[in-house]
């Protein structure tokens, strides 16, 4: 059995690599300090499980990684280096669906478990492609998402047939995690999904993700708008930012319609408002199906939500707004 062993403290990390190593039927391939080094590790390696801290699973990254994990069925166990796990460690475990084992005895006790199913398995999401193609006008689609999000945006981009209209996304992740995000869910949907580029314009069948950095992403140019870049400083803590995105679309409102997903904080919340203020169409995610119910809340409290949907509804409703009035 494959193990790779992530873990960002030097001492913990020896101990728990010497007590993997020492296990009959069990070979540690690697013992890394981040998350960059176990997505590299797991994706050219391909380990049979991924032993990962709690510490870095906190980092908003690791959904990036379990996307990963689950693209290529490696199985990821969490572990705490406290004596006893704490209620936030179980809340992560529980919050991605996995397993959480001790790290005094981790082999015995991840070999008694099973991981938890996640939550919100891409792989049970059923397809609603409404309309047919060639049905769409010449509108846009914009998404914003945080914690919880990946998950959330693969369900809500399932429904996208190969002509959806353009789509732009920032979901919340680090500048290292971008590019790999964006082929990991091309994977799973049917159109085309890529890093946004500058000059880029956004095209029917195309789904462009904010690359992660020092830069905000913003259409310009309108009325054909295309991708561009502002070196600003952070919006609500993030950059890129939702609300940075929803903002520069508010010249072309009328034409989008907009989504906001699960996440901590607010960002997107005032974005959202003024696109609704503007003529667009807002859609926000329900508390019951957020991982995080603090972006979508926030835009609701100030009404910058037109509808408020669970979230297998979003991406067939998105659709229908962009669909060709006769």
């Amino acid at each position: 059995m494959r193990i790779l062993l992530a873990e960002p403290d030097p001492l913990a990390r020896a101990r728990m690599a010497d007590r993997l190593g020492g296990t009959h039927g069990y070979r540690l391939i690697a013992a890394v300090d981040d998350l960059s080094a176990t997505y590299t590790v797991a994706e050219h390696r391909v380990p049979n499980i991924a032993l990962v801290s709690t510490t870095l699973a906190a980092h908003p990254e690791f959904e990036v990684l379990c996307l990963l994990f689950r693209a290529l069925s490696i199985r990821c166990v969490l572990f705490s280096n406290q004596d006893s796990a704490s209620g936030r460690d179980r809340e992560l475990a529980d919050r991605a669906g996995l397993a959480l084992v001790s790290s005094t005895d981790p082999v015995s006790t991840i070999t008694s478990q099973r991981s938890a199913s996640r939550r919100n398995s891409t792989a049970t999401t059923d397809r609603v492609i409404p309309g047919k193609a060639g049905e769409f006008d010449d509108g846009w689609i914009l998404i914003g998402a945080s914690t919880g999000g990946v998950d959330a945006l693969i369900r809500v981009l399932s429904s996208f047939p190969q002509d959806c209209p353009p789509t732009m996304i920032v979901q919340h992740t680090g500048a290292k995690f971008t590019a790999g995000l964006a082929q990991l869910v091309d994977g799973h949907v049917t159109p085309e999904v890529r890093e946004a580029a500058i000059g880029l314009r956004p095209a029917q069948g195309q789904i462009l993700i904010a690359p992660g950095g020092d830069q905000h992403l913003v259409l310009k140019r309108f009325p054909e708008p295309s991708c561009g870049f502002e070196a600003s400083a952070p919006c609500q803590g993030h950059r890129p930012s939702v609300d940075r995105l929803f903002l520069s679309a508010v010249p072309g409102a009328r034409r989008v319609a907009a989504a906001i997903l699960t996440g901590m904080g607010r960002d997107g919340a005032d974005g959202l408002l003024a696109l609704r203020r503007a003529g667009a169409m807002t859609i926000g995610q329900d508390e019951k199906t957020s991982v995080v119910f603090g972006m979508p809340r926030a835009a609701h409290e100030i009404g910058a939500v037109s509808k408020q949907l669970p979230l297998d509804a979003i991406g067939p409703a998105l659709l229908r707004a962009r669909m060709r009035r006769t």
